[in-house]
């Protein structure tokens, strides 16, 4: 499963994430698409920030962790590999640009 229908499937009532945490993906998912359209790096950055804080509690809802990286090990079944993976470099992607001043990430 690609992670546009893993949402559509959660807005869908598929996986069980609550009506605010829908509400709530609808709204990132919206500010994800401006942004994307606009496609400056800083508008690139705060995509994929947004939207690995959107994918995160969205997993909150569904599976157990700790932390991000814990949550989205526990969703390994509900993604292809090939998504899985991406998810998994994204997710490092963003982690080095909160945490590291310096960071150019790949565009």
């Amino acid at each position: 499963m690609n992670l546009f229908t893993f949402f559509s499937n959660i807005l869908n009532k598929r996986h069980g994430v609550s009506a605010s945490t829908s509400d709530k993906i609808r709204r990132d998912w919206a500010s994800i698409n401006n942004l994307l359209k606009g496609k400056s790096p800083s508008q690139l950055r705060q995509a994929l920030i947004t939207a690995d804080k959107t994918l995160d509690n969205a997993l909150r809802d569904i599976v157990d962790g700790q932390t991000m990286g814990e949550r989205l090990k526990n969703a390994r079944d509900k993604f292809d590999p090939i998504t899985y993976n991406k998810l998994w470099d994204a997710h490092k992607i963003r982690n080095n640009l909160v945490h590291e001043a310096d960071y150019e990430p790949p565009y």
